[in-house]
């Protein structure tokens, strides 16, 4: 009896393992360095990632000169989807977090997408939960103040990478949220005086996910109320 190998990728493990076997043949393991640029604005997507411990973002420009992530995805999903489907995405997708991946060409899981029911039910799936984290996020990025929001990310950032050291610096943040440096400075400081994060230049630790988790907004539990 063939061993089933287990993907850490919560639309990989929910495949039957007929499927998965048909799919596996078609993935690699890939390493993702932070900064990376994996997906241009309105390019073709010629690869699909399945993050392991990586968190690829993918960021909008506001048209005044900032920018704005729309949306990420971890462990949970896939990245690329508008290539399965053959279409684009007018947003840039930037690793986040440094980890692993899973990649594969998007033209033959388009293929996959069509004769494999439950692939193909589960990218459906996926695109469910996605479209209800956009819109989360769209009503917590104009409706909630600055700490509560930096409260709902770091915990999203923590449960994609799986660890307490986090890698960014304030005008990344800054970048991510739509706001400004000096913003992030004033709310990072208050999470750091309250106990729930350590702060140092380009570095962040979670000190009390519990703490996090109840100064943050409402919007971290109705967006992980729908993930798979």
């Amino acid at each position: 009896m063939v061993r089933r190998r287990r993907y850490p990728n919560s639309i990989l493990q929910s495949l039957p393992s007929s499927e998965l076997a048909s799919i596996s043949p078609e993935l690699r393991d890939i390493d993702l360095s932070k900064g990376t640029l994996l997906f241009e604005p309105d390019t073709p997507s010629t690869n699909v990632y399945f993050p392991i411990n990586s968190v690829i973002s993918f960021i909008g420009d506001t048209g005044e000169g900032g920018s704005l992530e729309v949306w990420a995805v971890g462990s949970e999903g896939l990245a690329g989807v508008s290539g399965i489907l053959g279409r684009t995405k007018p947003f840039r997708g930037v690793v986040q977090v440094s980890g692993n991946a899973l990649v594969a060409k998007a033209a033959v899981f388009r293929r996959n997408f069509q004769r494999c029911s439950a692939f193909h039910d589960a990218i459906i799936g996926y695109l469910d939960h996605l479209l209800m984290q956009i819109s989360y996020l769209g009503i917590c990025n104009n409706s909630h103040p600055i700490e509560q929001r930096l409260c709902r990310w770091l915990l999203m950032i923590h449960d994609r990478s799986r660890t307490d050291d986090l890698k960014f610096t304030q005008d990344g943040i800054a970048a991510i949220l739509g706001t400004r440096r000096a913003t992030i400075s004033v709310a990072a400081a208050a999470l750091q005086s309250a106990g729930l994060i350590q702060y140092t230049p380009g570095s962040i630790r979670i000190r009390s996910r519990k703490g996090l988790e109840r100064a943050a907004c409402r919007c971290y539990k109705l967006i992980n109320s729908g993930r798979l």
